[in-house]
Order: structure tokens, then sequence, then C-alpha cells
């Protein structure tokens, strides 16, 4: 199993049950939360000990942002529906050591480090994305302004580096939809509507450049190819990005 997949699930669950009571999600999303903390490294041996391991398979012994950073925004909103201190504390563990061994010093994260110690820099647009909906959830939870400081430090470098840098297109239409969703987060708690220009735009970009109005169908570039073929996973992204972009400003305070 792989914890970042098993988080996003447990998202849903958490969001599905905020918006319309369902005992069987938070019962599924409080399983998941355990599971992820039962893939907590707890080797003092290896270097930079701690973090939530990326799968259980044995070929990989990553400790990525992805499952670290996810796990912590699914305790918090545990903490939310429950009041659970449990859920806080694996929250703030998870953004911790997070932030410890993998954040840049621009407020970036890399996207893994191995047990040697090496990291991987890799600037994923999902990456930045967690830590911006983690900090604004641990301010939520706490009162503490230092949070909301942080989740607005890491969401305007990641504009810089992925809209005003001119990469946000480079990045998967999934990564980016996550991205997106975390910022209108934030703005539903600091206000304005940078973010969400900035999700529209993209938007816009991608209806006029990568939809075949033939099918309906949204194509992008697999291995730097346009090679003409899809996939489910980008199109249920592009989807996501349109139907969030319906919502009323008012419900983005429920978007994980």
């Amino acid at each position: 199993m792989f914890y970042d997949d098993n988080e996003w699930v447990g998202l849903l669950d958490v969001q599905a049950h905020g918006m319309a009571p369902n005992p069987t999600a938070l019962r599924e999303a409080r399983r998941i939360s355990d599971l992820v903390e039962s893939g907590w490294d707890v080797d003092p041996t290896h270097a930079d000990p701690g973090g939530v391991f990326w799968t259980q398979a044995p070929w990989s012994t990553d400790r990525n942002t992805v499952s670290n950073m996810p796990g912590a925004e699914l305790a918090l909103r545990l903490f939310q529906l429950t009041g659970e201190r449990r859920y806080l504390d694996r929250a703030q563990k998870y953004h911790t050591w997070t932030n410890r061994y993998l954040q840049r010093p621009d407020g970036l994260y890399s996207d893994h480090l191995g047990l040697d110690g090496t990291i991987e820099p890799t600037v994923w647009s999902y990456d930045q994305r967690v830590p911006v909906g983690v900090n604004t959830l641990l301010h939520r939870a706490t009162g503490e302004r230092r949070y909301l400081r942080e989740a607005r430090r890491v969401a305007d470098a990641s504009i810089a580096h992925f809209v005003d840098g001119g990469r946000v297109d480079d990045h998967p239409p999934f990564f980016n939809s996550i991205w997106f969703k975390n910022l209108l987060l934030l703005e539903s708690v600091v206000g304005g509507c940078t973010y969400r220009n900035a999700m529209t735009a993209y938007a816009e970009r991608v209806w006029r450049h990568r939809r075949d109005p033939a099918t309906g169908l949204f194509h992008f570039p697999h291995d730097g190819v346009l090679d003409g073929s899809t996939q489910l996973l980008e199109q249920a992204a592009v989807v996501q990005v349109f139907a969030v972009l319906a919502w009323d400003p008012a419900d983005h305070a429920t978007l994980s």
C-alpha cells in the first residue's frame, strides 16, 4: 500500500462527512489515519529519523513530502471533526519533520528524502499544495498566526515559482488541481482573489489549448510528447478544476 494514495481517499472521506454527515466515511478516515501513523519511521539509526514512508513496498525507503503533509492534513480534518487531541499531535509531528528535512529556505519543498539522508530536490506543484493546506488548518486548530504567515509564505513562493515562472503548465493537471484547491482553502481565510485568478487563468489555457472539440477530451504531453493519447486521471483532474471554480467561494473552506 502507498500511504499517499490512502491519504487522498481519507481526505475525500472527511470532506464528504463535513459536507453531509456520513459515519461510514468518518470511520474510514480514522482507519486511514491510523494506517499512516503505522508508516512512521521509528528507527533512530536512520539518517534524519522519523517521517512517514511513501510505501510499504520493499523497493522504496523514501520519506516524501507527499506522504507526510497529506497525513497531517487528514489528521487536522479529523481533529476538527472529533476534537481528539491525538490527531492534532499527529499533524504537528508530520508537519515539523517535513519542515525540518524537506523544506527549502525559499519556502518550497523538495520531493523526498532517502534513508541515507540524500534529498531528491524536484519541486512538484502538489508537494507545495499540501503544506499550504496544513498550515491553514493548523492556524484554524490553534489560532496561532505563525501558521497563517507560513501558509502565505509557501503559497506566494509557489505562485512565484510556478505561475510567475511559467512552470505551472509543465506539471500534470492532477498535481495542479491539488495545488489550486489548497490555495483556495487559504484564500477562504485570508480573502482576496489572487489564487482563484491564477486557477481561472490555468483553466482557460487548458480549455483553449488542450481540449479536442471533436471529443471534449483533454490532451497533455507525456514525457514531453503530445502523442494524442488521453488518461482518465487527467480528465478527472480537469473536471475537478472546472467544478471547484463553479463552487460558491464560501464553500472553499471545506477543500482539501
